[in-house]
Parts: structure tokens; sequence; C-alpha cells
């Protein structure tokens, strides 16, 4: 008779694996603390985090701070972290304008950085190259052997899917000619995936919410839409390929036509070609004297600031493409707000001074309520360093997922 369960090494995996994962939630804690939030015992901890600490995959960092309210007897708690620098992490990131290529520590501290500009003449041969040479450049100068190196994860934008020969296969995006051409000139385990998606990953801030569970929404704006979804902090696989189909939704029925959308769909309504185009529509040196004069004269010039400073001064056209910007965007945070029980929403790639932000969120508060709009926040990721999501993707599937173990 065949036998069927779980071999002791993938049982080992599985606990360091989840002993990894309420470390990273909750910051330093004691073995009581994570014997108590796994429902295992303290010995079976002390046993496989001491292992771990032998490994150089976590570290003892001194003794729990005293709680004068709750004094106990006998030895105070020794709490335990994860030793950013057991191991490390080169993350790339692939759009239709920019590579970036970074080196981060397990925390995704950035050791080192690169990048270079492309446009549609750029060859895959060249934007290939560029990663190799700069990985292979960047652990030479960090003087990190092979070992030290958990991988190279790489993100691309949808936009270049196409261009660089990855398609679906089954349902799901295939990677491996476009990782079999890098694999060629870098000696580490590559992992690629949707750039949204794993900027999602890499955006999850666990500090902000002492280790509680969330589900959390991430959307990139542009001319292209692209929304990644975390569930309970760990990234659907569905939005991981699928991130596009965002623009689809309707946020305005029967609203504006996009040829190949719905009308009134989030392409058509709120993508940035779509509300450069209502400004259009409208600007002029007659029309919206305020806003002619803030772009001198060339609505190539328009600007957020720009934008911002006609709404303060009353230009009525700008305000009511503004406010009706807002209304659509405040159904579509509310959606999904409702769908994916979200309680964070992250916008990317957007930069608004508080001021716009608070304007924006009054707004949302005005169509949906004040517990939809205070779910909404800017994204952390800087704009330098969006190789920050392959070094999430990496550092995810070949450090936790495997419990720090090679």
């Amino acid at each position: 008779m065949e036998k069927c369960g779980i071999s002791k090494l993938d049982l080992k995996r599985r606990n360091r694996m989840q002993i990894l994962r309420v470390i990273k939630e909750f910051g330093p804690i004691s073995r009581v603390d994570v014997a108590s939030e796994l429902h295992i015992t303290r010995a079976a901890v002390t046993i496989i985090t001491n292992e771990m600490i032998e490994e150089g995959v976590l570290v003892e960092i001194g003794e729990a701070p005293v709680n004068t309210e709750k004094l106990q007897k006998g030895r105070r708690k020794i709490l335990i972290s994860i030793n950013d620098n057991y191991k490390f992490a080169l993350g790339a990131y692939i759009s239709d304008v920019e590579v970036s290529i970074g080196l981060s520590t397990l925390s995704g501290a950035v050791l080192d950085k690169a990048s270079m500009i492309i446009d549609d003449k750029t060859m895959t041969k060249d934007i290939i190259n560029f990663i190799i040479n700069k990985s292979n450049e960047m652990m030479d100068n960090s003087c990190l052997k092979k070992d030290k190196i958990l991988g190279l994860g790489i993100g691309i934008v949808p936009s270049m899917w196409g261009r660089l020969k990855i398609f679906y296969k089954d349902g799901v995006l295939d990677f491996s000619n476009f990782i079999d051409k890098v694999s060629s000139g870098v000696d580490v385990e590559i992992k690629c995936g949707n750039a949204v998606g794993i900027l999602a990953l890499a955006s999850n801030d666990f500090e902000n919410y002492s280790g509680y569970q969330n589900n959390q929404v991430f959307i990139s704006y542009g001319n292209q839409i692209n929304m990644a979804v975390l569930n309970k902090n760990v990234l659907s696989s569905d939005y991981m390929s699928y991130t596009y189909m965002i623009e689809r939704a309707i946020v305005n029925p029967n609203g504006r036509q996009m040829e190949g959308y719905p009308d009134g769909s989030v392409k058509a309504e709120l993508s940035k070609t779509a509300f450069m185009n209502a400004v259009a529509e409208v600007y002029s040196k007659d029309k919206t004297p305020v806003l002619y004069e803030q772009s001198n004269g060339d609505k190539n010039n328009i600007t957020i600031d720009a934008l911002s400073n006609a709404v303060i001064r009353g230009e009525e056209p700008v305000v009511n493409i503004v406010n009706r910007f807002i209304a659509n965007f405040a159904i579509l945070l509310n959606n999904l707000a409702c769908m994916h029980f979200a309680q964070r929403i992250i916008l990317h790639n957007v930069e608004l001074s508080e001021r716009q932000l608070d304007y924006l969120k009054r707004g949302i508060a005005k169509h949906v309520g004040e517990d939809i709009a205070e779910r909404l926040v800017l994204s952390g990721i800087d704009k330098k360093n969006l190789f920050s999501g392959g070094c999430a993707l990496i550092i995810q599937e070949s450090f936790y997922f495997k419990g720090g173990m090679q």
C-alpha cells in the first residue's frame, strides 16, 4: 500500500517557515510568544529556533522591555529576530522606459543600485546584458559569493511582456525563455513575476500593523492601471498575472468611451490618458486662464500642482473635471474594499502633497464615507527603488517559503 503523508524534511521546513512568518509580522518576539501564536510547545520552538540561530538565520537581540504594569518574577523573555544579513537579494524592474537593478538585505535595505533608460529601439539583448553585468558587478563590489545570494527576482510590467516574448501557458505567465537567457550570465536562482504584483508584495509594511494579517489592494496608476491583491499578507496568485483586468471595471455606467473597453470603464474614466483628454477638452486661455497660465500655454506642461492651483483658485471647468474624477475613483475604491475585504488600499506611482491627498480623501469621503477614504494610502516605494519588488519576490520564494533552508 502506498504511504501518504508529509516527510520529516517538509515538516521541518514548514515549522521554520511559520516561525519566520510570525517574526516578520510581529517584529522581534520571544520564543514563548512564538509558541503561543503558532499553538505549538515552547520546547519545540526552542529546539527549532536554536538551530536557526546556530545557522545564522536568526539572532537573539536581548531581553524584552519591562512592562511595569505586569511585572513577573523569573527570567525575562529573550527576543529573537531575523538576521537581516544572513543572505542578500538581487532585484530588477523592467518597464518600457527604464530597467533598474539593486541589491538588498533581507529587510529590504538597499546596498547598491543602478538603472538604464530604454526606449522602443532598445534591444532585448541589451536589457538582458545590463541585468547580467550589473548583477555580477554588485556581487563583486560587495564581496559576496554565490552562497550569500538568495537569487535574482525580476519584475516585468505587463506592457513589456510581448516585447520580451513572455506569454501565457495554461493560464499562467511563462517566463522560462526569459529566465534561461538571464541564467546564461548570472549563476544564481532567478524568479520572474508581474512587476505590479511583486511591487504590491514589497509595499506590505508589517511594522505599521503589529502582526495583524490584513487584506490590501495595490493600484498602480498611469496610462495603464493595474491592480494586485494581498490576502492576509500573501499575494493572490490570480492577481499576480491578471493585474490589468481592473481597467475593464465600470465606475460610471454610460460614461466616457474608449475603444476596446466598456463605456464608463476604469480605463475610460480614470486612466491618466482619459483624465488628460478631459482636461484638454476645456483647456484654453479663455475657459481655463489659471491653468493656462500655470502651464505656460502648453497643455503638455500640465502637472498635478498646476491642476491643484487651478482648483484652489476655483476655476470651475477644472474643479468639475477633478471632482468627477474623484467621484468615480471613490466608487472604484468602495467596490474594491467590499469585494476584497481590504483594510488598506495602496496607490502607487502618484505623487501628492499632504494638502492634495487631503483634498482627494475629503472628496472620497463625501461620496462613499470616511471609512473608505481613510483606507487609502500612498505607496512608500520610491521610484528609484522599483527593483525592490524583485528583491521581495526572491526573498519570499527562496527564504520565507523555504524556512531559511537551502
